[in-house]
């Protein structure tokens, strides 16, 4: 099975349409969308569309549950809740339905799916070390398991000893009696350096994992960001990727 798996939008349409066309080149078994399609980028309608229309699974983010007011707000940075606030007036009834059938956590043959963590999914923890991968891997039975939240791609494996330990950000062949977590980085707001879209492509009868990059027209994002109204810093990070 080949699971092409994405994350963390954000409403940057131009960076989804690049995606899309990966897709449609590569065509993947399953599509997956782990979350946060929505928040910070000027085009949340249309990205919900897209995704609807493309991901096999949806699994809500927590900018994404805010945005139809099922998410608190009080932990977002106050660009955060500004950009969230300027998102829900622009979703539709249609669009809101579509966020409110996202899934909290999904699981598909011997992959899970989950926005932040299979840890208190609806919490939202950021997998940020070696230890909160093996807690997030202790807390499930999946040889693979996909996360987003953070923005930055990697893949830490799980030994048959137990042992974790990175093993990369780029290729990894899977060992046999090993589990692995891919954090699948961002689609439309990297946090890595690296502007390009991120995404995985995993063929788990192969046991292939690769995080691969797309490049976007980064400058229409950030215009289309300017015009809209929303605070000129979501714009800027676009091309320093942080």
């Amino acid at each position: 099975m080949r699971y092409l798996v994405f994350s963390d939008i954000h409403g940057n349409v131009q960076a989804l349409e690049r995606i899309v066309e990966e897709i449609d080149s590569l065509r993947p078994d399953i599509v997956v969308s782990l979350g946060d399609v929505v928040g910070y980028g000027a085009d949340p309608a249309r990205c919900v569309e897209i995704v609807d229309e493309t991901a096999d699974i949806r699994v809500a983010g927590n900018h994404d549950l805010a945005a139809v007011g099922i998410q608190s707000v009080e932990s977002f940075s106050l660009t955060a809740r500004e950009a969230i606030g300027w998102t829900t007036r622009r979703l539709d009834p249609p669009h809101r339905a579509a966020i409110e059938r996202f899934d909290p956590i999904r699981r598909h043959d011997r992959c899970l799916f989950a926005h932040a963590s299979p840890v208190a999914p609806l919490d939202w923890p950021y997998i940020s070390t070696v230890g909160q991968a093996r807690e997030a891997l202790d807390a499930s039975a999946e040889r693979f398991v996909f996360v987003g939240h953070t923005h930055v791609p990697g893949i830490i494996a799980r030994r048959p000893d137990g042992e974790c330990a990175v093993v990369g950000n780029n290729v990894v062949q899977a060992k046999p009696g090993a589990r692995y977590l891919v954090n699948v980085g961002s689609v439309g707001q990297p946090r890595d350096g690296n502007a390009a879209a991120c995404f995985a492509l995993v063929d788990t009868k192969k046991g292939r994992i690769s995080i691969r990059r797309v490049a976007y027209d980064v400058g229409s994002a950030q215009n289309r960001i300017r015009t809209s109204g929303l605070p000129e810093s979501l714009a800027s990070r676009l091309a320093a990727a942080r």
